[in-house]
Order: structure tokens, then sequence, then C-alpha cells
């Protein structure tokens, strides 16, 4: 019985090592796994391999660039003009996006006036559709802000 257990430990053994992979997915979900994914990140090889500690940002001197760069050399590189163009059509793009939103709030006000100050036949033999419909207008009216205020936020983070 030893015998085999000491056999099976052996053979385990070596199974034991598997790389380990970081994936961040387009909602920037992190998910660690030993199997390999195209864009993930290989963080671990070796079982008891050195991870370099990170470096302090105190008072010392920048330190030059080492020549691993993240971003590799044939790498297509944008010119100041083409990113000045695409900065100013997001810029466009996101006050327009405001502008709609911000009339969007302002018909959903209207319509909650309008909600609260009349109540249709059907509304009055029936509270609880009355109710439904002024809930959901509100819900309709925070969604609007919440885009407002993200909006306005990243208007705000622009260069």
């Amino acid at each position: 019985m030893l015998k085999y257990l000491l056999i099976s430990i052996i053979c385990i053994a070596p199974l034991a090592h598997a790389d380990i992979y970081k994936y961040v997915d387009e909602q920037g979900n992190v998910t660690f796994s030993n199997i390999p994914m195209r864009n993930a990140q290989r963080i671990l090889a070796e079982p008891g391999a050195m991870i370099p500690a990170p470096r302090s940002r105190g008072n010392a001197a920048p330190r030059e660039r080492s020549p691993q760069t993240a971003t590799p050399g044939n790498f297509p590189r944008v010119d100041a003009a083409t990113q000045k163009s695409r900065d100013s059509n997001r810029h466009l793009i996101l006050n327009e996006e405001l502008s709609s939103e911000q009339k969007n709030l302002a018909n959903a006000r209207r319509l909650l006036s309008e909600a609260e100050s009349s109540k249709t036949p059907e509304e009055k033999a029936s509270p609880q559709k009355y109710v439904e419909k002024i809930g959901r207008i509100r819900n309709n009216m925070t969604l609007h802000e919440k885009n407002i205020s993200a909006l306005q936020s990243e208007i705000s983070r622009l260069r």
C-alpha cells in the first residue's frame, strides 16, 4: 500500500506545477487561470519563482526607463494631430450625449408633473397602476440624472 502511495505522489508531483495567467475582460473582470487565454498575461511560470518587489516611489531621483517597455517597438504610433482630432471628436460626441440626456431628463420631469397632476380613469380605478407609472417615470429620471453626472465627469477629465 505504501508503495502505491509513493508511486502516485511521484507521478502527481510534476503535475502540480502550472503556469498562472491573469486575464482582464472588457468589463474589467479579472480572471486567474492555469489555462492560457488570448490576451492573458503569464504571472507565474515556476513554483518558487522570484517576483521582484515594486519600486518605491519615495523621494528618489527618477530613473531612466528600462530597455523593456510595455509597448512593443513595432507597435503603431499615433501622431499628435491625429490624436488631437480624436480627442476633439470624443469631446463633441460627449457633449452631444450630454445635451441629449439633459433633454430626456427635462422630458421625464414634464411627464412626472403631468402624471402627478392628473390621473386617467383607469388609474383612478386601480391606484396600483398609478403608483407603478409614477415609479417608472422616477426611475427613468434617476437614470438620466446618473447619465448626466457620468458624462459631466468624463468631459471634465478630457484634456
